[in-house]
């Protein structure tokens, strides 16, 4: 699996801001954020629903790979979608930095991708889980 993913129990803007306090607690900082419903909206002129991405950075990860390959800031950064569906669920998904970092030749660059990948799942572990619908 390349990424992790939760449907979360949360309203869409409560979700981001869960979002954004789960990252920070993991050592995370965002440095993008891309609404691509006011892009889609601005540029093809079509309704999409509530979609963010946020590119969020660890930057001692980033740098301990940086060290190991300077080119690999091209895999950077660890991106976090929020989205929210028609039937008003709200889902959480982030890149498994595994899956990112899988190009890398190096078993060092494999410890600090699993590294990576611990803190992201912690991330998603973090916010609140919505409850299963007919169980």
């Amino acid at each position: 699996m390349y990424h992790f993913t939760k449907v979360v129990d949360a309203s869409f803007d409560e979700a981001m801001a869960r979002v954004v306090e789960a990252l920070s607690q993991e050592g995370f900082g965002v440095l993008t954020e891309i609404d691509a419903q006011a892009a889609f909206k601005k540029k093809l002129d079509v309704d999409f629903r509530r979609y963010t991405i946020l590119g969020a950075c660890h930057p001692q990860i980033a740098y301990a790979m940086l060290q190991l390959d300077p080119r690999a800031g091209v895999l950077y950064p660890c991106n976090v979608v929020v989205q929210e569906y028609e039937d008003g669920r709200i889902e959480v998904s982030a890149i498994d930095p595994i899956a990112m970092f899988a190009a890398l030749p190096s078993p060092r660059a494999r410890e600090i991708a699993l590294e990576a990948s611990q803190k992201m799942q912690a991330v998603i572990d973090r916010l609140p889980e919505a409850a299963v619908v007919g169980v």
